[in-house]
């Protein structure tokens, strides 16, 4: 059997309404793309869960009535709502497997592999994370997330104190606690990535090595290092808070930035740290510093 993919880009606030439109009329799975280029999210800002921009991508039978489905879509919301629109038929699959097979083991710097459930980890004495693909951004196939990992497989993390700042799916901190660091603080303003993380922390048998929570509520002690996976605005928005955490010498760790944006991060953090040159991963970057004494 064959389905029908319908594939709509609207606007932010629109998003949820037409997802749950969609299902009303006989939608099996929808899900939520971005439109264009722009970061998955900002995590200081939770009223943005979604993509300014948002493509979701509907899976109809095949006896949809799609001219019928659009016409009540844009009366509900409005035709100037709906920007695009596309339809393709695809031959069923079994999704599951396709999904599985699109997630394999990763292994970075030739130090630390993650690996969803599902699959069996390549055979070296490398450790493992069990990590699987989730609500909570992180499982180390965005840019933004390689280059932490890579930048915490490439340094020896031995007995320091890390904070993992906007945890996430607590990927980074998870990597800091296997690569043996003495404690990691792993703190997000999203209650939903501290669930998540904590879940994922416990099921790696790491709940003793890292604390999570709240940015509110976990209080956090002078690091050694200090690594925050976010976007631009909220980083230099935390660079005092950031100053703050860290000990003299201390080393500081930046990543969800776009290319064209490390320069002006960089130049807003040299007030505070002695920073080196970007890293370039795709479209993004990486800064790292150090505290000044």
């Amino acid at each position: 059997m064959s389905w029908l993919r319908l594939e709509l880009d609207t606007q932010l606030q629109h998003a949820e309404t037409l997802s749950d439109l969609l299902e009303q009329f006989g939608a099996e799975a929808v899900s939520f793309t971005a439109a264009s280029d722009e970061p998955v999210f900002d995590v200081n800002d939770q009223s943005k869960p979604l993509w300014d921009q948002t493509r979701l991508s509907a899976l109809l039978h095949p006896d949809t009535d799609l001219d019928i489905l659009l016409v009540c879509l844009k009366d509900r919301i409005g035709a100037d709502n709906i920007t695009h629109h596309r339809i393709e038929s695809v031959k069923d699959r079994d999704w599951v497997s396709e999904f599985q097979d699109n997630h394999q083991p990763v292994v970075f710097a030739n130090r630390i592999c993650i690996s969803p459930s599902w699959c069996d980890a390549p055979e070296s004495n490398l450790p493992v994370i069990i990590l699987d693909p989730g609500l909570a951004f992180g499982t180390g196939s965005h840019p933004t997330t390689s280059l932490c990992i890579n930048w915490l497989a490439e340094h020896d993390l031995n007995n320091k104190t890390v904070i993992d700042y906007g945890c996430g799916s607590g990927i980074l901190a998870m990597v800091a606690a296997r690569l043996g660091a003495k404690h990691v603080y792993a703190v997000d303003i999203d209650p939903q990535a501290v669930s998540s993380a904590n879940e994922n922390i416990s099921n790696n048998g790491l709940a003793e090595l890292i604390s999570v929570g709240l940015v509110d509520e976990l209080a956090l002690p002078k690091a050694d290092i200090l690594v925050a996976n976010i976007l631009m605005n909220p980083l230099k928005e935390l660079i005092t808070t950031f100053d703050k955490s860290l000990l003299n010498g201390g080393q500081l760790v930046l990543s969800g930035l776009l290319h064209v944006q490390a320069q002006e991060c960089l130049e807003a953090y040299a007030s505070c740290f002695t920073m080196s040159e970007p890293v370039f991963e795709s479209d993004w970057s990486r800064l790292e510093g150090k505290k000044d004494n």
